[in-house]
């Protein structure tokens, strides 16, 4: 590929990005990517043959740079080294997990991933499949993994129901950007904010999960 096509390919992919963030899937139009990427409808065909490929282009692309920033901040030790670290340091790992997740949702960096998402899940799209396996069940079943250490006599059932929260509660903050953002009087979040979630997401599910197994765990799936 020469660098004149890697550079149309890249302005295309930039220019999807923000249209899909914007409108989803459905209301971005290849035309008006190609315009706004400064190239024309047979560009973005050659290089991404079809609007769904280049989505899904786009997705992959966020899934990669949030795994790296998971990676770099609350990467998981192997399982037998995992098994091994005392519960302040499972701690630890989930807050920085819960910490790099907000960051990415509401931080002062945040990226366009939030609105993707909330576009995708208003009206879901083809590429709904691969989003779930790709990046949703790896993501889960790692959070899954720290938390069965930390509560290792909660059944599966219930641990997924708590990840199902701690997320749940995560994307609140973004979803809900508007009407919290009024509620506060604020016109963004401040900074330090998505630390201040994260160590309240953190503390009230542990609670949570601290209370369930004291019960033995006795909300079981039928």
């Amino acid at each position: 590929m020469s660098k004149q096509d890697g550079d149309t390919r890249k302005r295309l992919l930039r220019a999807a990005t923000e249209l899909f963030a914007a409108t989803g899937f459905h209301g971005a139009k290849i035309r008006d990517i190609a315009e706004r990427a400064g190239a024309n409808v047979a560009a973005a065909n050659y290089h991404f043959g079809s609007k769904a490929a280049l989505y899904l282009d786009v997705l992959r692309s966020q899934f990669g740079d949030i795994r790296g920033r998971l990676t770099a901040r609350a990467g998981l030790p192997s399982e037998e080294r995992l098994a091994r670290l005392p519960r302040s340091e499972l701690v630890a790992l989930m807050h920085a997990r819960l910490t790099t997740m907000l960051d990415i949702l509401i931080g002062p960096q945040a990226g366009v991933w939030g609105r993707l998402m909330q576009r995708e899940m208003a009206d879901p799209s083809e590429a709904l499949p691969h989003i779930v396996e790709e990046f949703m069940k790896p993501q889960m079943a790692e959070m899954r993994l720290v938390l069965t250490h930390l509560f290792p006599t909660l059944p599966a059932a219930e641990v997924d129901r708590c990840v199902f929260s701690m997320i749940g509660q995560s994307l609140f903050y973004q979803t809900m950007r508007p009407a919290v953002l009024r509620f506060l009087g604020r016109e963004e979040y401040p900074r330090g904010f998505a630390r201040q979630v994260a160590d309240h997401v953190l503390e009230f599910s542990l609670g949570g999960m601290e209370r369930l197994a004291a019960q033995g765990g006795s909300r079981r799936a039928s």
